[in-house]
Order: C-alpha cells, then structure tokens, then sequence
C-alpha cells in the first residue's frame, strides 16, 4: 500500500497520483476502525478542488465502520478545531493540505479537543496497510450527517468576541490568499469594529492570487496596500488559515519571533509561566521571555508536537516561526485569525504603531532555506549529516533534526515533516558567524545529497 502518504502527524499527497478515491475510503475505514466503528465524527474541508471529493470519500469509509459523521462543510481549519473543542464528539476528520500546493490533498485526525494526532497517527497507519477493517452490516452503518456552515462559523466569532476588545478602531488589510479565512477573518474585524479592506479574498482552490504559503516575497501586493492605505497592520492566511504573517504599518513583513515577542510580552503581563518554541525558533524568544519572567520549552516542529507540549507543560503560549501561535487565553490549538486578531488588540492598547513596536525588538541575522529532497531520501540525508557533525565533535540536538549550538549561533537541518523538502536554519549574533556557520552546513548538505 502507498503508506508513504502517512506523514509525521497527517496525510499528505497529490490527489489522482499519490493518493486517490480508493485510498481515501480505505483511510475512512482505518479511521473508524481505529475508533472501534463506534462513536460520532466531525469532518470539514479545505478550499481546495479536489477536497470535496475527498471528505465525501473518507465519510463514506467512517460511516462503513458504524461510526456516525457529521459533515461541518468548507471553513478554516481552526474553526473546525474550534467546534470539536467545543462539542466533544469522539473524533474529528479535516481535509486540508494547508499551506502545500494546490494539487496536493490531505487529511488531519483530530481528538476530542481540537488537537491533532501524533502516535496515534502510526496506529491508523498500520490499519491501512493491514487491511483488517471493521466494516458493519448493511443495516449497522453508521449516519452521514450535516451541519449548517454558517452557524458554526457565527459561534466561532461570538466565542473570540467575548475574549477579544480592541480599545480604539484599527484600519487592516486582510489577505486571505483565495483560502477559507475569506470566509471568517473579514466579518469577525468588522465585527470587532475595524475598517477592513481585504485582497484575494475571493475563495479559488487554484490559488490564482498567490501561494498558499504567505511569506516574504509572496504577499508583495499586501505589503505595498498596507502602506499605500496607511492601515495600522496587514494580515496574509496559509490555504487554511491556521497560520498568519503580519504587515506592519510600514509595509514591512514583521518578523514571526518580532510577533512571537509581542504576544509573549501580552501573555506573560496577564499571568508568569511557560512558553514553547520550537526548536527553529530564533534565540530572541528565549532572551525576552525570560527577560520577563518566563521559561521557554523546546518542542519538535509541528502543531501536534507543540499542542502536545503546552498541554504536558501547562503553557500559556506557543510559537512556532513559520506563524503558528498558540494561546491558552483560548483554546490548546493554533489559530491564525485568532492570533491575527489578538494583535490587533494588543495594537489598539499602544500609543506606538505596529512598525514602533517590532524595531524596539532586538534581532539577530538569520537565513532560512529549503532543498528539495524526495520523501524516501530526506531522512537518509540528514541521518548522514549527523553523523559526520558527530565525527567533527559536535553536541548535537537530535530532537527534530540535528541541530547544533554555539556560543555565538546555532543552526539546524531537519527533514520537512509535510513536503519532500529538507530545512536548514541558520541565526547568529554577527554576520561573519551567520556566514561562518551557513558555509559549514550547507557545503555539509550538498556533499550528503551528492552521496546519496
């Protein structure tokens, strides 16, 4: 079976070529098996064209095993999490690809609480490739359900409304990416009493305003609005809205640890206590929290991993640097409108615009870059990456990856949990370093791929 479609905490793959209908429905029935073909299901979809297909499929497989499902239909990922957060049914269904290109599909399991799967993951993967599936009598399946859209997105906004007051009105430009925020980010600003001027807020699974990955040079169009409109800050949304990249008002890209500082700073002015990064996170998180009373945790990358840790921890925040945030002020799950929106309040309470804020931020250089590697080769790289940063002496952080720290920097290569990429991180207190440590693991990566 094409088990390799089984991530490190979802399924991921290109539709009609890695996975297909077939494969779906036998994901259903491992799914439902799983949960011993009894009990109530959510699922929801992303915007994507191939997605409705695919939760009708993996419905179709849950309700063979007995279990009922109850379709919440097309919304943002962290709406969904939201209403099993708050409904309790056994187990939730998401079919998304986030931030992957728009051919991809993908499936996201999801506990009673909103958060995703980790080793049980594993344990529904083994029942795919098994085959051994509950499958119920003609007379015992489970129902195939549905809820209307519009009220679980209502209670969604009411639930961050009554958590949520910006003291003064905000101008803020909105860029969902043709993805679900469109649904949910421009009536819950205006909601909150914000003028609100959206782009590519049109929903389009083909992606035509920009990648579904919003970063640095490709939300160009939201940054030069946001400063044409003198907006007080811009917001861009992944496909399915569980990530956010803020625009200041200068139309700068804000840097994800400059934000991660902002909210830690608000969290940790309401109550002192832990925060979790992972370990791609730049070291400007750890100076300022413990600055101000808190203690960082280091967790893998990956939003089960750091659900998983602020629940074992009892954080109250998270932060990961590819613009997942995490509060317990709401709910154990990352939210990209809600982060987005929590920004703003904390905008609305300073005298200091947006871009004042981030340059009273302290920052180090730091350079991100991605390879792409084939799934079936990018563990093998990077296990032979460590064992020659062993042989060189170094202390290595095999949490996620191999990362190596020093005095003056730190770098880290690690498979990507999602794609068939391979990420390297690099950040240092001078340039020099910075170059320095970047020449030693990127000449380190070509050799290993060379030799692979």
């Amino acid at each position: 079976m094409s088990a390799h479609i089984f991530r490190a905490y979802d399924v991921r793959a290109v539709f009609n070529k890695e996975i297909d209908v077939e494969s779906v429905v036998r994901i259903g029935l491992a799914f439902g098996t799983y949960l011993g073909g009894e009990g109530l299901v959510f699922t929801g979809r992303d915007i994507r064209t191939s997605s409705q297909v695919v939760e009708s499929a993996a419905a179709s497989g849950i309700c063979s095993t007995g279990c009922d499902v109850v379709s919440l239909g097309l919304l943002p990922i962290p709406v969904f999490n939201f209403y099993v957060w708050k409904s309790k049914p056994k187990a939730g269904l998401m079919v998304t690809a986030s931030h992957n290109p728009p051919e991809f599909t993908g499936l996201r399991f999801r506990r009673s609480d909103g958060t995703g799967f980790s080793e049980e993951n594993n344990k529904i993967k083994e029942i795919y490739v098994e085959g051994k599936f509950i499958k119920k009598p003609w007379n015992q399946l489970g129902k195939l359900l549905s809820i209307n859209t519009e009220v679980v997105i209502w209670e969604y906004i009411r639930y961050l409304l009554d958590k949520i007051s910006l003291e003064r009105e905000l101008k803020v430009i909105l860029d969902p990416g043709t993805g679900t925020a469109s649904m949910v980010a421009p009536q819950l600003f205006r909601e909150a009493g914000c003028k609100v001027l959206t782009i590519n807020s049109q929903i389009d699974g083909t992606f035509p305003g920009r990648d579904s990955y919003p970063r640095e040079g490709t939300i160009d169009d939201l940054q030069k609005i946001t400063a044409e409109w003198g907006a007080d800050m811009g917001v861009a949304y992944d496909g399915d809205a569980d990530r956010a990249v803020f625009v200041d008002d200068k139309g700068r890209v804000v840097r994800p640890e400059a934000a991660g500082v902002l909210f830690i700073k608000d969290a940790l002015s309401k109550e002192k206590g832990k925060i979790v990064a992972n370990v791609s996170s730049s070291m400007i998180i750890q100076e300022q929290a413990e600055a101000l009373g808190g203690e960082v945790i280091y967790e893998r990358v990956g939003d089960v991993f750091m659900t998983e840790a602020m629940k074992r921890h009892k954080a109250i925040f998270g932060i990961e640097p590819s613009g997942h945030f995490y509060s317990n002020r709401f709910y154990p799950f990352d939210d990209g409108i809600q982060s987005s929106l929590l920004l703003a309040e904390i905008i609305s309470k300073q005298e200091k615009a947006l871009s004042r804020l981030v340059d009273e931020i302290p920052k180090y250089p730091m350079i991100e870059e991605t390879v792409k590697c084939a799934d079936e080769k990018k563990f093998k790289v990077v296990e032979g990456i460590k064992e020659k940063l062993e042989r060189r002496g170094y202390q290595l952080n095999l949490m996620d990856g191999v990362r190596v720290d020093q005095k003056e920097g730190w770098f880290i290569v690690r498979p990507s949990n999602t794609q068939p990429l391979i990420r390297v991180t690099v950040e240092a207190k001078t340039e020099s370093k910075l170059k320095e440590l970047k020449s030693e693991i990127l000449a380190l990566l070509k050799i290993e791929m060379e030799q692979s």
